[in-house]
């Protein structure tokens, strides 16, 4: 394996999980060997395209998850420049640890553990330090996540992972979400109840059938792109052709859930996390519940995401 990965597995050798500390401190790989043959949990990283986090297995949200309106964000009087934009997009995008490099401070057969040192930038007003602690352990992935502000002031913070999935002709997703926000140029606008087609407590298969477009992306993006609260802390996807069933448990502090499901890709996002998409401005606009967590300086922010592997 190229020096940049890195690797862990299980004990009894049937999960294994890649990284890539030094882009993003990212997962590359998440699989298991069922029945003499790979079963590619997460999206693998093909190595004949460009070493990026949008083309790995999952990466890690901090200090905040999706987006900031327009890059300004309202705090208790004051308006800061949050930055720099995404893509070709309007707003800033999961922070900057996806984008970072991290450090490797503990490697074992079984665990990594990752950390960050976030610089201060003339782009934004965040100062921080992050950590990520991987562990295989039996059937399980163990997430442990955690950001400390180093700011010198407080600062509204959130995290989370950004892990994609093998999507199949046959993917399930079962989890409860009563409401979604609906949005406009990707800023989220108004919390409705989740429409029937979106009531994945039933169980729903990821085929276009089953699914209608994003408001804002149209036929051809994305079917979902979306985040919706009320999240219980619990999802199970299924490939019932591997006859196998990833298990998604959550701590109580990843209170929302999105859902990215673009047309035309073979992967899906579902995505534990902290804050509601541009929760920090809803917050100071009097919303309640936006998983928006105000930090003091030298205060931490963590959770851990467990990721259970199950015969279907």
């Amino acid at each position: 394996m190229d020096e940049k990965f890195i690797s862990i597995v299980s004990s009894d050798g049937a999960l294994k999980a890649d990284f890539c500390p030094s882009v993003g401190g990212c997962i590359t790989a998440f699989y298991a060997e069922r029945n003499g043959k790979r079963v590619d949990l997460f999206r693998s990283y093909d190595p004949a395209l460009p070493l990026s986090p949008l083309n790995f297995a999952s990466f890690p949200l901090t200090p905040f998850s999706n987006r900031i309106g327009y890059g300004k964000l309202a705090f208790r009087g004051e308006v800061l420049d949050v930055g720099p934009p995404f893509g070709g997009e309007s707003h800033p995008n999961h922070g900057d640890g996806w984008t970072s490099a991290w450090a490797v401070k503990e490697h074992t057969a079984h665990k990594v553990v990752m950390t960050l040192k976030a610089k201060k930038s003339a782009h934004t007003p965040y100062v921080y330090a992050a950590e990520q602690v991987f562990t295989l352990e039996g059937g399980v992935l163990v997430a442990d996540i955690s950001v400390k502000n180093l700011s010198g002031r407080a600062l509204p913070f959130g995290t989370g992972h950004h892990p994609y999935f093998v999507r199949t002709d046959k993917t399930i997703l079962k989890t409860r979400l009563p409401k979604v926000w609906n949005s406009r140029d990707m800023v989220p606008t108004d919390l409705v109840p989740v429409p029937e087609k979106w009531d994945f407590a039933k169980g729903v298969t990821l085929t276009p059938a089953n699914l209608e477009p994003a408001e804002h992306g149209g036929e051809g993006t994305a079917y979902i792109d979306h985040c919706f609260t009320g999240w219980d802390q619990y999802a199970e996807i299924i490939w019932p052709e591997h006859n196998t069933k990833l298990v998604m448990k959550a701590d109580p502090v990843f209170e929302n859930f999105v859902i990215y499901v673009p047309s035309k890709q073979n992967f899906f996002c579902a995505e534990p996390v902290t804050n509601v998409t541009d929760g920090f401005n809803l917050m100071d606009k009097g919303v309640a519940d936006t998983g928006t967590v105000v930090l003091k300086d030298g205060e931490t922010l963590s959770g851990r995401v467990r990721f259970e592997v199950h015969a279907a």
